[in-house]
């Protein structure tokens, strides 16, 4: 099988991705390079959705499942300095998409935390949470968004302001809230959000949730709250569409999506009811005498991930180097060569 990964030169997630596919025909490419053209994959791979979504619909178009990367869900990446530690979603043709059949317990539960029964106020207030205009998961500009939490604001009378703490944006004469999360979540008797992530946090806390169309978690929207059963079966498929670094390097991701996410067949055996995945002939683009298999037979044939994320170093310059170095957080010195930003870069790793 041929695997397409439109990522970042050397994103480090790149690479355990590439890893986890080891026993397959894995090429890299830039997306800002990209120019509509369709190779020969049976897979991509894209890198979030303001740079994938063009590659993504090239792809899907001739056929070609595509699997969207970014940040994940619970216990995610936040910056690059998590991208090691933290969880990255991985849907299937989008952003916010988990996995439609029903998934074991298992991930979600090593996670480690808690799905309260009922948590809030109820005679609380209504806590709007406002999100980053331009953000590739809504698509709204500044305008647009605004507009979306003033119609919710005038649908609540008593709802509370809370604006994104990285760099949301005002709405003049309503209240604001800048309590830390778990504080306005426990004051709260109803959370009201475009799609944004605060809606797991609520839903875990015990508050319901309003939100915009395309949220991961629609299905579970309303002004009374889900039961706890349909909550832990929604974060149970929650968890099965995150998957650290480290996991896409041994393959046990890759294994979850050739198996179950891509040909849509869930743990009982039985093919779900999407036509996503497949092209105009209905047909999985997968090599015909190749089946979906796991990405391969053991962990021991992949390297260790520090030495993963290091290799390719010397195919980048000088300038690359840089952005890499500053990415990770490793210091270099302004006048510092190639040679100089390669050292520094292993020796971090």
């Amino acid at each position: 099988m041929k695997v397409g990964i439109y990522f970042r030169t050397a994103h480090p997630v790149a690479t355990a991705i590439a890893a986890g596919f080891s026993v397959h025909e894995v090429h890299h490419r830039e997306p800002t390079l990209y120019r509509g053209e369709v190779e020969s994959f049976d897979l991509v791979v894209v890198n979030g959705w303001r740079s994938g979504k063009r590659v993504a619909k090239s792809y899907e178009a001739a056929g070609v499942p595509v699997l969207v990367v970014d940040f994940g869900y619970l216990k995610r990446v936040n910056a690059p300095d998590e991208y090691m530690q933290g969880h990255w979603q991985v849907g299937l043709g989008g952003l916010n998409r988990i996995p439609s059949f029903a998934c074991p317990s298992d991930r979600f539960d090593a996670l480690g935390l808690e799905i309260t029964k009922a948590g809030g106020n109820p005679q609380g207030n209504v806590l709007v949470c406002g999100q980053v205009p331009g953000d590739a998961a809504h698509g709204m500009d500044a305008h647009s968004l605004r507009e979306w939490l003033r119609e919710k604001m005038r649908e609540y009378p008593d709802a509370i302001y809370r604006p994104h703490p990285r760099g949301g944006i005002a709405i003049p004469g309503h209240a604001n809230n800048h309590q830390p999360l778990a504080d306005a979540l426990a004051a709260a008797r109803l959370i009201v959000t475009y799609n944004s992530n605060v809606g797991h946090d609520a839903l875990l806390a015990g508050v319901p949730v309003v939100c915009g169309p395309g949220a991961a978690y629609d299905d579970l929207a309303g002004e009374s709250l889900p039961s706890i059963e349909a909550r832990r079966e929604y974060f149970s498929r929650v968890a099965y569409g995150q998957w650290t670094a480290e996991e896409m390097a041994s393959g046990e991701a890759q294994a979850f999506w050739l198996n179950h996410l891509v040909p849509g067949i869930g743990f009982d055996g039985l093919r779900d009811s999407r036509d996503v995945r497949s092209g105009p002939d209905g047909v999985l683009r997968v090599s015909a005498d190749e089946p979906l298999q796991a990405a391969h037979d053991g962990a021991e044939k992949v390297q260790p991930i520090a030495d993963q994320l290091v290799d390719g170093l010397d195919d980048l310059d000088a300038e690359q180097l840089r952005a890499l170095a500053k990415e990770r957080g490793v210091k270099v010195h302004a006048r510092a060569g190639a040679d100089k930003i390669r050292e520094a870069l292993r020796a971090a790793s």
